[in-house]
């Protein structure tokens, strides 16, 4: 009976011993990287670009940061996680990059439900966006480019759809390189849309 309730005391001392032992979860946002050279100011047409859809694939649309182990199978590391939902760090990574690319353009993370005639609106929709085992970091991704010039009156203007591909090599495959990594893979993915833009 001494040892059973020994047994039973000990039980919710070791429950917070397996608790304290479990390590904390450490967060990561994706960030603006700003461009290499200098920027020439837009004077062109459209003056307003806002954001609109933005679609990731299921399988990196997780609070865990995904790894690629290999050509079928792909890890999700439980302590190491986005801060925020991806789309949303991805949405404002990638406005503060346009900005950043676009002096002269006012860019406006969201579209909203209406916009104002003459604004340009983009589209993206992200077809892969992880990194493997070596530290290459894959962002495959598709953008368009839509200018509504008269409310809907008249057909507007429209660039694309284009398909990026964009590799970044990572020093190491730890996630903290690995997001670094993903920040400039975004950026160069901007540079290619600001390209577009100034057509």
């Amino acid at each position: 009976m001494r040892g059973w309730r020994g047994a039973v005391l000990a039980a919710p001392l070791l429950l917070l011993a397996a608790c304290q032992s479990t390590p904390d979860s450490r967060l990561y946002t994706l960030a603006m990287v700003p461009p290499s050279g200098s920027v020439q100011a837009t004077r062109t047409t459209p003056q307003v670009l806002a954001l609109g859809s933005l679609d990731l694939p299921m399988l990196i649309d997780r609070p865990q940061i995904v790894r690629r182990i290999d050509g079928n199978r792909v890890e999700a590391l439980e302590f190491d996680r986005w801060a925020e939902p991806l789309a949303d760090g991805l949405r404002s990574t990638l406005a503060a990059d346009l900005a950043a690319r676009l002096p002269g353009m006012t860019v406006l993370p969201v579209a909203g439900a209406s916009v104002a005639e003459g604004t340009a609106v983009l589209a993206v929709t992200i077809l892969r966006f992880d990194a493997d085992r070596a530290g290459r970091v894959v962002l495959d991704a598709q953008w368009s480019l839509s200018i509504d010039m008269a409310g809907g009156r008249t057909a507007g203007r429209r660039i694309g759809p284009s398909r990026e591909t964009v590799e970044i090599p990572a020093a190491d495959a730890e996630p903290d390189t690995l997001v670094r990594a993903m920040s400039q893979a975004v950026a160069a993915f901007t540079d290619r849309i600001a390209t577009g833009v100034r057509r």
